[in-house]
């Protein structure tokens, strides 16, 4: 236990954040010296998400009305060439999934379990990320109003619930034949 000024903080709680601390601030400088001047993590993942959004949409609708428009750090999809939406570098779902990873890194569990987990997550984390750009593609089309709203704060909350919800199942004891994974 750690005790400063009467209040008792358990030894695994101050490892945890002392860890987050961490790997918060070698991620962001690895980040930002290393990756993000040339778009080494971005790019493929803006990319991917744009295009795996304009393949679905095209499928979900029966016919090709949608494309991809690289630009400098985003993908424009259109639709019949309209501009829908734009999936810039910051909504590729790249700091979620960090941020995701990060936690699991931090908590105490089998390097095992941490690994599936870690790999499972952020392949629905971008699954995830791609169903919010569909809808947000749909919503361009069908609802504009509702743009704004359903970007800035609807799929921000859905997001993170769901990572929320990955942590919560991350955490629980899971038995299997008799085994607590």
């Amino acid at each position: 236990m750690y005790s400063g000024g009467g209040l008792q903080i358990p030894r695994p709680v101050v490892k945890f954040f002392v860890k987050a601390f961490l790997l918060f601030v070698v991620w962001k400088a690895l980040y930002i010296f290393l990756l993000l001047p040339g778009r080494v993590l971005d790019r493929p993942l803006t990319r991917f998400v744009g295009n795996a959004t304009v393949g679905v949409m095209n499928v979900v609708e029966g016919h090709a009305a949608y494309s991809a428009l690289e630009a400098r750090e985003s993908l424009d999809i259109r639709r019949d060439g309209e501009q829908t939406l734009r999936v810039a570098d910051a909504c590729n779902a790249l700091e979620l999934m960090v941020l995701y990873i990060g936690f699991i890194l931090c908590f105490p569990a089998p390097g095992r379990r941490k690994v599936i987990f870690i790999l499972a997550g952020c392949v629905l984390i971008t699954l995830f990320n791609v169903l919010r750009c569909m809808a947000l593609v749909w919503i361009f089309v069908h609802y504009r109003a509702y743009l704004d709203f359903s970007h800035h704060f609807l799929f921000t909350f859905l997001i993170y619930a769901f990572i929320f919800l990955l942590w919560y199942i991350f955490t629980k004891k899971l038995t299997f034949h008799g085994r607590t994974a």
